[in-house]
């Protein structure tokens, strides 16, 4: 459980949807082992049988109700799991367990807005896609639609939604709109929805086991990452060989100052995904792997890697530039000056945009993740002998899309120490430089005209000693 500073459950502050009602902004929400509270509500983890992730929100359904979370990924992943901590896992599985036979396409919560027949059907709706057609859950309330459809489509958010696809269905007298898809997970529902299902099994026999009791987990070979040592030596010396190096500054500040600075920000910033490829490569499991290279977790790491990077060198030239003034003599403020020059702030940007160059990357594997978990869920609860071809397809798009992450994060990491590089070179260095340059702090004229006459006392008792010994 999340406790804050005393040991009370942690607050988080999110903006809460509940099913048929406005969002109220800004709500502070604890996760105790009761439940979940907010305002004058309370949720009992128990009741709760889903927990979707989606991208900016986290969507619960319990049996007497259904909310949406908005919030920063990082507290929305914190609070999804404390939830999912103590929720109904059996409930979970009994949801699943009639649609064990077909096969899942995908599993999200999401947000329907249309109409069966005269009836409205709006709200928050856990939609599990199988081959054969849509299902809807939502507290008490159940809903399916059957493959294939008259219209089934993707269209662009309107001008007041939050600019997330919209999957548009319609058969018969039910027409509606789907919010809060992945478009990964739209593409795989058209393949599947405009489709004409095959014939369903006929063997009625009971089975007594589910697959996930009596098959071992699934495993896979991971795809070779290409980050790893030779990779963090290549990316420094891409970053050194950009540093016009001074020797005039100081004899230590030469080519290996510079090879041990970039060996520093360069494991700061490849550190989260070497450090989760590491745990993946080890991990026996597909799920265990998933679980190591979680792309949400990895994105708030790698958010507080590269503001570790922009801290270090921060630092670094802070140290440099007091030793010139403490060796030099020279007035604190032209070395608070020269910081000054620096600009921490543009330094902060010149990190934090790769990070957010990042984002597709992150959101593209984030929503292959939560396929694959989708699926391996599924088959768990799928009969012993039904196969396995849709976790295998899971598999290879998710690996995909790390490769792709892997690939993306390590040149977003070089980008950023070269141009770490070039900031010595044409701003930092030359600071540095023109620090040196400066002539040692004189004293005021006071201070001059208390020294000379401190001199003069010195003299005159001086050639008075000298006298009285002539006398």
């Amino acid at each position: 459980m999340n406790r804050g500073s005393k040991g009370d459950p942690k607050a988080y502050r999110f903006d809460v949807r509940l099913a048929g009602e406005p969002v109220r902004p800004e709500v502070s929400v604890v996760c105790s082992p009761a439940g979940v509270h907010f305002e004058d509500r309370q949720i009992p983890l128990a009741s709760v049988f889903w927990v979707s992730r989606r991208a900016g929100l986290i969507l619960v359904f319990a049996r007497q109700e259904s909310v949406a979370f908005f919030g920063e990924s990082g507290d929305l992943e914190d609070f999804a799991r404390s939830v999912e901590r103590g929720s109904d896992v059996a409930g979970r599985r009994s949801l699943l367990r009639p649609l064990a036979a077909d096969v899942v396409v995908c599993t999200a919560g999401t947000e329907i807005a249309g109409t069966i027949g005269d009836a409205p059907l709006e709200g928050l709706y856990l939609a599990v896609f199988t081959r054969r057609g849509l299902h809807l859950f939502a507290e008490e309330h159940e809903y399916t639609l059957s493959w294939p459809t008259e219209h089934a489509a993707e269209a662009a958010a309107d001008a007041d939604g939050d600019g997330r696809p919209v999957l548009e269905l319609a058969k018969g007298d039910a027409s509606f709109e789907i919010r809060y898809l992945f478009p990964e997970e739209i593409r795989a529902v058209l393949e599947v929805a405009g489709s004409v299902p095959a014939p369903p099994d006929t063997d009625d026999a009971l089975e007594m086991f589910d697959k996930g009791e009596v098959a071992r987990p699934v495993r896979t070979r991971l795809p070779d990452f290409s980050v790893g040592a030779d990779t963090l030596q290549r990316v420094c010396e891409a970053a050194v060989d950009r540093v016009r190096i001074d020797p005039s500054i100081g004899e230590s500040f030469d080519r290996r100052y510079f090879e041990r600075h970039f060996r520093t920000l360069g494991e700061m910033a490849l550190g989260p995904l070497m450090l989760r490829r590491s745990a993946a490569l080890e991990a026996d499991s597909v799920a265990g792997a998933v679980q190591a290279m979680d792309a949400e977790q990895m994105r708030q790491d790698a958010i507080a890697a590269f503001r570790g990077v922009t801290e270090e060198l921060a630092r670094v030239y802070a140290a440099e530039v007091q030793a010139i003034v403490r060796t030099r003599r020279l007035d604190r403020d032209k070395g608070e000056k020269a910081l000054a020059a620096a600009g921490e702030p543009a330094l902060r940007e010149t990190t934090s945009k790769y990070i957010d160059a990042l984002s597709p990357a992150f959101d593209a594997t984030l929503a292959r993740q939560q396929l694959l978990l989708q699926q391996l869920h599924a088959r768990d609860l799928a009969p012993p002998e039904a196969e396995e071809a849709s976790v295998e397809e899971a598999i290879r798009a998710w690996k995909d899309e790390v490769t792709k992450l892997d690939r993306a994060y390590v040149s977003a990491a070089e980008a950023a120490l070269v141009e770490i590089g070039a900031l010595w070179s044409d701003r930092m260095i030359p600071g540095l430089r023109a620090l040196a340059a400066l002539r040692a702090r004189r004293l005021s004229k006071r201070g001059r005209w208390a020294i000379l006459a401190i001199v003069a006392f010195f003299a005159a008792a001086a050639l008075a000693w000298l006298a009285r010994d002539l006398i």
